[in-house]
């Protein structure tokens, strides 16, 4: 689906708190009407990624919470022309995903086809989808490829090349010292 209506289903109840320690980030997980998944399917794709101890939550530094409304973050699955307008200023042209202000936004487009210049499977492109768009929301912007052969930093935009790096979903060691 290209477009949608613009209005958005949200998943159901309250998540375990993930985490071990440090401060509590909440977040609600949406989905555009006439997408295909529902509200509560993409929040378990988003928990078994936000959740996983590879990820922001493995330091002891960050708790995270899905909640069924009132989140600090919303982390919303669009259409490629509703990404465009919730994304605004920024130009996502219908393919990239975003992160403003609260918003989270998993353009649908990629969610369902990946993207040519990352080289893993559907599934860990996805999981790098949601570890880098919400890495953005915890303070995080983006980086650079340190060295020829080393796993990419989930911040690097890996959407759009990944080279001199290697593919990689989680964040790396560098990325995680950083999380406060």
């Amino acid at each position: 689906a290209s477009s949608a209506p613009g209005q958005f289903s949200t998943a159901a109840g309250t998540s375990r708190v993930a985490g071990s320690g440090g401060r509590l980030v909440t977040f609600t997980v949406e989905v555009e009407a006439g997408l295909g998944p529902s509200a509560d399917a993409f929040a378990r794709s988003v928990e078994s990624v936000l959740f996983d101890a590879r990820g922001w939550t493995g330091t002891g530094r960050i708790r995270l919470q899905r909640v069924p409304g009132g989140g600090q973050a919303r982390v919303l699955l669009a259409s490629p022309a509703t990404t465009d307008t919730l994304c605004q200023p920024l130009s996502t042209q219908r393919i990239y995903s975003c992160r403003v202000e609260d918003r989270v936004v998993i353009n649908y487009f990629r969610w369902q086809t990946g993207a040519l210049a990352y080289p893993g499977a559907l599934g860990e492109y996805r999981t790098y989808l949601i570890n880098h768009e919400f890495g953005h929301f915890i303070g995080f912007d983006h980086y650079s490829c340190g060295s020829s052969g080393e796993l990419a930093p989930v911040m690097m935009q890996q959407s759009k090349f990944t080279r001199p790096c290697v593919a990689n979903p989680w964040p790396t060691p560098r990325e995680l010292a950083s999380v406060g």
